[in-house]
């Protein structure tokens, strides 16, 4: 490390004005990445000026997820690499979103890290065709079943994909991030048990919906791609015929199967992991 950037811990509640400073956004858009965030780091120069921020904010599988970066410039490399090694001597596992504008993915694969997924923006023309689901699958609009304790089993099967974090109760409501449970899809098993779930909504005349989240024993059994088709068959009845999906973690394989349907990548941030 140059003797002239240091890398000092930080309490998560200090993060506020430098996340906002480091995504140009106002304090309380991110103050939300500081609430969730379990550690922090800040790297400065000989002067003492900032040259980038992190947080920690835990995910289930995959150690933590660093949020913040360093700042743009000549030093941002050096930052960023700082930043990287303070926060895996720290915490061990941990991976990041590398915006270039944050995180140099040079810096990050000078620490060793390696690319482990991504996240993905694709867009496209309504698939048209018509999945049944696996046998003994049954496949609900999410209005239609409120039990908390299902949504919750539902939920959770996004969570060993990295780039995701540990789901909370208030993220099973109704309208919860801004998606509509009379559009999103639940899937129950034989025993009622909620074992993917497929979340969209209707925003500026565009479908939009997450990838499904399935559970590891249901992936290999078509219950993803009968998820997609059935959102897909809410949104075509309520008159939509252009389709926006995001996607963290998503293997080769699914990213294919979505490509097949005619979507296309808009937007794409590689996630690296520390080894």
């Amino acid at each position: 490390m140059s003797a002239t950037l240091s890398v000092l811990a930080l309490l998560p509640e200090d993060l506020p004005p430098l996340l906002a400073g480091l995504y140009e956004a106002p304090e309380e858009a991110v103050a939300w990445m500081a609430g969730a965030s379990v550690a922090a780091w800040v790297a400065l120069n000989d002067e003492e000026v900032v040259l980038g921020a992190v947080g920690a904010r835990p995910s289930p599988r995959h150690g933590a997820e660093l949020v913040g970066g360093a700042f743009p410039g000549p030093t941002q490399h050096a930052a960023a690499l700082a930043l990287a090694h303070a926060a895996q001597a720290d915490l061990g596992r941990v991976y990041a979103f590398a915006e270039p504008h944050l995180w140099p993915y040079e810096a990050l694969m000078g620490a060793g890290w390696g690319e482990v997924g991504a996240y993905r923006r694709l867009t496209g023309r309504m698939p048209l065709r018509h999945l049944d689901p696996p046998p003994g699958i049954v496949l609900h609009p999410l209005a239609a079943v409120q039990d908390l304790a299902v949504r919750m089993d539902a939920l959770s099967t996004f969570e060993d994909r990295v780039g995701h974090h540990a789901v909370l109760p208030e993220f099973a409501a109704d309208g919860a991030a801004g998606f509509d449970s009379h559009l999103s899809i639940i899937a129950l098993d034989e025993q009622g048990q909620g074992i993917g779930l497929c979340r969209a909504s209707i925003e500026d005349g565009l479908g939009r919906m997450d990838s499904p989240g399935v559970h590891p024993e249901w992936r290999v059994s078509g219950l993803r791609a009968a998820l997609l088709d059935a959102v897909n068959a809410r949104l075509r009845a309520a008159g939509i015929t252009q389709i926006s999906l995001d996607s963290w973690g998503d293997t080769a394989a699914e990213l294919a199967h979505d490509l097949r349907l005619g979507l296309h990548v808009v937007d794409e941030t590689p996630i690296y992991s520390a080894p």
